[in-house]
Order: structure tokens, then sequence, then C-alpha cells
């Protein structure tokens, strides 16, 4: 009895050796995203959706993974990236790859180009030709997002950090702060979400140009990194990956 007892709880223990050796990858992961559209972004049903989102669903199905859109968090952008740097077996998009997060994270992509800029209302008639003429503005960011990073290293003295691109426009609209640094398109659409008249914003420099990821925790395999990067050029090279963009762009 008692061998039998051993044996059982050996062949279990085997049984778990083998079947996490053949887990999908992403199956344990966590998938965290923030409220960027047209990139990732809250669908009327509280389910995450958004360019990113669903072709991240792409890769999943290509490597069999049995994770669901419902599984992405959404979170503030703060919190996201801290936890990604912190946590194993966790993932955030989209983000900026730039020269200073390289090293800190594991790259899948990119998902699309992107440019970070400074926006300004029109009415304000800002002339702007370097970083040294915006280092006296007063620049509404979000807190640990790509634009607070550019803000910080082009010397801006009054940065003004918040969780929510909401309050970013509405301190833009009434003057409490120059100029709006993110990434141009998501901004647009933003704007235009809100209500107010994309006309009426005009960008008056472009800090960056890059390209937006998936980034992962820095220890993940690279075999799941692999295994996800082939999955997107795989989508990339038939009709899936255009067929997302069009849905959303055009």
């Amino acid at each position: 009895m008692k061998f039998t007892k051993m044996f059982l709880s050996s062949l279990a223990l085997l049984s778990l050796s083998v079947s996490s050796l053949f887990a999908a990858p992403l199956d344990d992961f966590r998938l965290m995203t923030e409220e960027y559209p047209p990139f990732n972004m809250k669908g009327p049903d509280g389910v995450a959706t958004g360019i990113a989102v669903d072709v991240l669903m792409g890769m999943v199905d290509r490597v069999g993974s049995s994770k669901k859109a419902e599984d992405v968090e959404i979170l503030p952008w703060a919190r996201a990236y801290n936890e990604v740097q912190t946590t194993p077996k966790t993932s955030l998009f989209c983000m900026t790859r730039s020269e200073e997060r390289e090293p800190l994270f594991a790259w899948v992509g990119p998902i699309s180009p992107t440019r970070v800029v400074a926006m300004a209302l029109k009415s304000k008639g800002l002339k702007i030709s370097s970083e040294e003429n915006l280092r006296g503005l007063v620049a509404g960011v979000i807190k640990d997002d790509i634009g607070d990073q550019l803000a910080a290293k082009a010397r801006i003295e009054k940065i003004d950090r918040t969780a929510c691109n909401e309050q970013n426009i509405k301190k833009l609209v009434s003057g409490r702060i120059d100029i709006w640094i993110y990434e141009e398109s998501v901004a647009q659409w933003q704007i235009k979400d809100l209500g107010y008249a994309p006309d009426d914003f005009e960008t008056v420099f472009v800090l960056s140009s890059g390209e937006l990821a998936y980034a992962f925790h820095k220890d993940t395999d690279p075999s799941v990194i692999e295994q996800l990067q082939a999955a997107l050029d795989g989508m990339k090279a038939d009709d899936s990956y255009q067929a997302i963009l069009d849905k959303y762009l055009k």
C-alpha cells in the first residue's frame, strides 16, 4: 500500500512536470495594457480591444495558447509599467521601444511605427524649432510614459504628471499646460473621442520616432519570445495583420 501511494504520488508529479514542459506560450502570463486607442482600449462590453489586442490574439492562436481578450487587464500605465519590470511572466503593451528601455525588457514587435510629439492649441501660435524651446513651457504627460521620460531628457523644467489623458487634454484647453507630450496618433484619437475639434490642435515638435512593441519581463524564456515573434512575422506575411489595421484605421 505504501509503495502504491508513493508510485501514484510520483506519477502525479511527473504528469505535472510534463504538462508544464509542454504548456503553450503565455498560458501562465499576466497580460497588461492601458487605454491607448486605437491600439488598446476597453470595448463596450468591458473587454480589451484594439489593434494591439487583436494582433496579440492572432499570435496567441498561432502558438496554441488558451489566452483570450478577456484575460487582458486594463491598468493605469505607471502601475503596469512597474509590474512588468518587477514580476516574472508579465507583459505590457503597447510600449514605445526606446534606447533607454531596450535592456529593461524582452521585446516582440514592431506593432506599428510611432511618433511621440508635443501637441498644443493652434491658437497659442507656438513655434518650436528645438528642444531648447520646450524648456520654459509647462508640459503635461502621463506618469512613467515615454512622453514623461522624453520630457525629462529634454530638460523641461515644469512637467505636470497625471494618470489620465482626459486631464491632459482639459488642462491644455484651459491653458493650465502649454504642451501635451504623447504618441501622436493616439493623441489625435483621444481628442476626437472627447468631443474636441482635432483642427484646434497641432503638433509643434517631434521628440521621438520609433516603434510600438510588446514588452515582456526581461527574464522571459527566449523560446517564448522567439515563438511569438515568429507568429507576428507570420501574420505580417499574410493578410491577417493588415486586415486588423484596416478594421481600426479605415
